[in-house]
């Protein structure tokens, strides 16, 4: 039997990365995959790899800066498959004008916020109507370690994780009472689409191998496997706390 067999599970940021590499894992292991992006194509493509596995999965395309697509995640989550045990808020951005704040842009600010930060209380919006309705859930944010380190010329990007650490802080106190669990997972370093830019700077990669106490990075089935621990009954007695995945990163 799986680890979340039989439940529902709604993942945003399904095309690439940390986000496929959950969804994948998240079938393999008994879930009803609710795969959310706005790569079409990319999304598809990992809801196909499900369903040939053997899976039991769903796609739907969605901007999660848009609080209409949020609510519409749920709304497919529930008419597909009854019910929504698991979100899991992974989409994000890492904006191509971020950088150090003498030159931070708003649009750089207010893009990565509308995405890291708003869609994803938009999406714990209206899963946790559901839940609430069902009885309990379990709700997993992406965080990121820049949250506790700093790094320079990431400065929308670390504003925004720090944010979602904070707010799962708050969304566990104000979702208890309703038995919905919410935690964070914050991955160092991990090879994704999302940092492919990083991963051809060879100076820049090499400093990041010898920042870190395990010396190699983060690959995404790495942090999947935290969020499926978060997700599952396993953790019924953790709320509140984020998990960090970062190879001895922030304690260097």
């Amino acid at each position: 039997m799986g680890r979340v067999e039989g439940k529902v599970a709604l993942i945003t940021g399904v095309a690439s990365g940390i986000g496929k590499a959950t969804a994948l894992l998240f079938a393999r292991e008994g879930a009803r995959v609710v795969g959310a992006d706005r790569n079409a194509v990319g999304g598809t493509v990992t809801i196909e790899e499900i369903r040939s596995a053997g899976g039991t999965a769903t796609f739907v395309q969605s901007d999660i800066s848009r609080e209409a697509d949020c609510e519409n995640m749920v709304r497919v989550a529930v008419q597909t498959y009854g019910r929504l045990d698991i979100l899991h808020n992974h989409a994000g951005i890492l904006h191509p004008k971020d950088g150090p704040i003498t030159e931070l842009t708003a649009e750089a600010i207010d893009e990565t916020f509308a995405i890291n930060c708003k869609g994803m209380l938009f999406t714990v919006k209206y899963a946790a109507r559901q839940m609430i309705a069902q009885g309990g859930g379990a709700i997993v944010n992406t965080g990121s370690d820049l949250a506790y380190i700093g790094l320079q010329n990431l400065t929308a990007y670390t504003a925004s994780k720090s944010a979602v650490v904070g707010v799962t802080r708050t969304l566990a106190v104000e979702l208890a009472p309703h038995k919905i669990r919410v935690n964070a997972v914050c991955p160092g370093f991990t090879f994704s689409g999302m940092n492919v830019a990083l991963q051809n700077d060879r100076a820049f990669m090499d400093q990041m191998r010898l920042d870190y106490l395990i010396p190699e990075l983060g690959q995404p089935n790495d942090v999947a496997y935290a969020v499926l621990y978060l997700a599952s009954d396993e953790a019924h007695f953790t709320t509140g706390t984020a998990l960090v995945v970062d190879g001895g990163h922030t304690i260097k």
